[in-house]
């Protein structure tokens, strides 16, 4: 029977992240994953890093830290790993979808408060990106606004907590060891695996873990598809967000423009439904892009739980047994803190941001 200090389960960003601090502070980290690192979300989503808010939000605090550890990891990681995650700096601008909109964007960007938001009328928007729809009636410029790749930027957690000892293993966990009220370990389809503690950060698989913890952990997937385009001239001015969607140059030269919230279980099939939704909400705000060709459809399942804040925390009555997942479309900005906390839980360290309202407890 192996054995080892602290399994993490789920090679994604948050557990990559997790496994990434915990092999660093000298634990004997085993990672398990069912299939590669970075194979689901963590692989295929967008990697748009917006700053946090500065408001009243309980997930203002994990963006923050987050946002800390992405600039950390910008420096370090391409040393510690051979991979670069692509992090950069670029501008962002939120496009108002209709003249009320942009009545609230203007009152935004003349309020106190407002560092870094600024109002561009139609004509400044215009000159900035030519592309941008006459019919589009502003925007509110950004700062602080960074992207990453978030396949590379997984694989350079993984190898980095590699090259610091941490293993991986391809399994499928089927359930837990349990001593005394204490987590001792996973089980495997054809072995078990004991640990000090377990990680459990298997982004909407994590849900199959209520049976195993006695304790509802009501996390499913949310399918969401990205288009990559190939068009004529030089890549968008900035980071261009509407409503729920969004298109971005990204440093393959392609256009990335996205994206569908589909609550339809655990199919990752890209979809021509999806693809001309995304078209259609693209061409409104930069019918230029008529013509752009399509090189490549991506769908991606990401974790939410029903209240759609993530779900970060120990198990009543359950020592041992820390859970990592929810994050929704926000899971490679925040993934990073969550690694970071659920570190700091299974090592019986005080985390650095307040976690009870994401305690799995809410459900019980």
């Amino acid at each position: 029977m192996a054995s080892t200090s602290i399994i993490v389960v789920g090679g994604g960003i948050v557990g990559c992240s997790a496994a990434y601090y915990l092999a660093g502070e000298g634990h004997s980290v085993r990672l398990i994953e069912q299939e590669s690192v970075a194979s689901h979300a963590s692989g295929f989503a967008y990697g748009g890093l917006a700053p946090a808010a500065g408001v009243a939000d309980p997930v203002d605090a994990l963006t923050a830290l987050s946002g800390r550890l992405h600039s950390e990891l910008s420096e370090t990681l391409f040393e510690e790993s051979g991979v670069d995650p692509e992090y950069r700096s670029l501008p962002s601008v939120l496009l108002a979808t209709s003249e009320s909109e942009a009545a609230t964007m203007r009152a935004v960007a003349e309020t106190p408060h407002s560092d870094g938001a600024r109002w561009l009328s139609p004509d400044d928007l215009r000159r900035f990106e030519p592309r941008v729809s006459p019919s589009v009636p502003g925007g509110l410029s950004i700062d602080g606004y960074r992207d990453v790749e978030p396949y590379k930027l997984t694989l350079a957690l993984w190898q980095a907590a590699e090259q610091r000892g941490a293993r991986l293993s391809n399994a499928t966990v089927t359930g837990v060891l349990r001593r005394s009220g204490r987590m001792t370990g996973v089980r495997l389809r054809n072995d078990t695996v004991e640990a000090d503690a377990v990680v459990i950060a298997a982004g909407p698989w994590s849900g199959d873990a209520s049976e195993w913890l006695g304790t509802p952990l009501p996390v499913s997937p949310l399918k969401g598809q990205i288009l990559r385009l190939r068009a004529p001239g030089p890549p968008l001015a900035a980071g261009l967000w509407w409503a729920s969607d969004y298109a971005g140059s990204k440093q393959d030269g392609l256009i990335y423009s996205g994206t569908t919230e589909e609550p339809v279980g655990f199919d990752e099939n890209p979809t021509s439904q999806a693809r001309d939704q995304i078209m259609l909400s693209l061409l409104d705000m930069l019918p230029s892009l008529a013509d752009a060709e399509l090189v490549k459809q991506t769908a991606c399942l990401r974790p939410l739980a029903p209240d759609w804040l993530p779900v970060i925390g120990t198990i009543p009555g359950v020592e041992g047994v820390v859970v990592a997942t929810g994050a929704g479309r926000t899971g490679i900005m925040i993934g990073p803190a969550m690694g970071r906390v659920a570190a700091d839980l299974a090592t019986g360290r005080d985390p650095a941001v307040d976690l009870g309202a994401f305690s799995p407890a809410r459900f019980a």
